[in-house]
This record gives structure tokens, sequence and C-alpha cells, in this order.
């Protein structure tokens, strides 16, 4: 198995399971990698000992490609720089630093396009949660430019999906069993349309789709009903707590 094959498995790992619909921009991660790799090789120089290639990349598309990665970002950051790295070592190349990579939005760059720059890069230490902090503020940026929104989190605390979390960067978000909705739950508690949580002037509402077994914030079973950072909205019996994105406007 090559290096490509073995980042392509890893995302699908990240992805098994997931309870958010994702790409239905054309644009696939490992598209992303052989990108970084020709920028890679492209950019080396020879030195006295050895090859020399660039260790800080950045990666721009259209801010509509990006917010489908709005879930896994930091993640999928993380397996770029580790395949960075694995390539160029396989290849005996040298870097001045560790790899850093972070991807942001333009809407200069055309719908499917990807666009890499690299550079050789002996920087000020940054730490991994402040380069994180970095890439959420511009998930933040670029779902606040595309949606018009404030992002939050919807992170689900009990059941088969304890510990997931998806993005809220559109102004509706449907949830249910059907793969239509934009949330989609593999439990039968949960109706097929179960729910929609809408962004409005007032905020963020959640709205019950006549489901089965209800939908609740803060264990008051509801129909339409205001939600903001630090509830807890269930559906059926999938709990989920409300909370800020985190990323700076």
């Amino acid at each position: 198995m090559n290096i490509l094959d073995k980042f392509e498995q890893s995302f699908e790992r990240l992805m098994e399971g997931s309870i958010g619909r994702l790409f239905r921009s054309p644009i696939q991660p490992a598209e992303i990698g052989r990108k970084l790799e020709r920028a890679m090789v492209s950019h080396q120089v020879i030195s006295v000992d050895g090859t020399l290639v660039p260790n800080d990349f950045q990666v721009t598309m259209h801010p509509l490609d990006m917010v489908q990665f709005a879930d896994y970002m930091t993640s999928l950051t993380k397996q770029m720089e580790a395949w960075i790295a694995e390539t160029a070592q396989a290849r005996g190349f040298r870097m001045v630093d560790r790899v850093r990579v972070q991807i942001a939005g333009d809407q200069a760059v055309p719908r499917r396009a990807i666009q890499v720059t690299a550079a050789i890069a002996d920087r000020p230490a940054v730490t991994p949660s402040a380069q994180d902090e970095i890439q959420r503020t511009e998930v933040f940026r670029v779902i606040r430019e595309t949606s018009g929104i404030t992002p939050v989190r919807l992170l689900f605390i009990d059941g088969p999906r304890q510990g997931e979390e998806v993005v809220l960067r559109k102004a509706v978000t449907t949830l249910g069993r059907a793969l239509d909705n934009d949330i989609i739950f593999e439990t039968g508690d949960v109706s097929r349309h179960h729910a929609r949580l809408e962004f409005a002037d007032q905020g963020l509402r959640v709205i019950d789709l006549d489901s089965t077994n209800g939908t609740r914030v803060n264990g008051k079973v509801v129909r339409s009903h205001p939600v903001k950072a630090g509830d807890e909205v269930t559906f059926g019996t999938l709990k989920a707590s409300v909370l800020p994105y985190g990323g700076k406007a």
C-alpha cells in the first residue's frame, strides 16, 4: 500500500459512521494530498546537506467548497501534515521545521479548484492548540461569509453517537433517518424526518416535524422552541448539547 492510499484510508476511518452529510462538493481529501505533494516536490532546494523541501503549506479553495469540511477541519489538516511528513521522509527530503497545513477560503478561487502555496519556513514555535484556533477562526469566517449565520456546534452526549459533533453552518439544518437529511441518524427511535434547526433574526430555533418520539429542549417536549448555547436538545432518545463554535468573527 502506498502512502497516498494510507492517507485516503485514514480519512475514510475518520468519516466512518459519521452523522453529518459531507462532500456534496466533488473535492476529495486525496485531491488535496496530491496537490500538496506536487507543491512540495516542485519547490525543492538542493543544499550541501541534501534536498530541502517546503514545510509550510496553505490550501485555498472556494468558501462553498471549504465549508463542506467544517466538521473535520482540524483532524483533516493534522492528517495532511502527517501525510506530507511521511512522504518527505520516504523520498529522503529534509525540512527546516515541522509541517504545517492550513486551509483557507477565497471567493476568487473557482468552485471545485484547489490552490496550494508552499514555503520553507523556520518560524517561531506555534503550539498545536494555537494552530487549531487559527484554523477554527478561518472556518468561522467562511461560514459567516457563505451563510450569514454565527455557527454553533451540536455535541452528542449519550447513545451510540456519544462524542460526535456537527457544526451547524446553514440557515436550516434537517435531522432524521432519511438520507436526504443534513444530519442522519441510523437509529429506530428517530423519525425519518425528525426535526429541523433554523437560524433567524431571533437566533437558533428547533422545530419538531411531527416525529414519533418527540423533540425536547432541556427535558421539555417542544414543537417549536428557541435554543441557545448551553441548552440540551433531545431527538427521540439522542441527547445533544448546543455549544458555541469557538471561532472569532
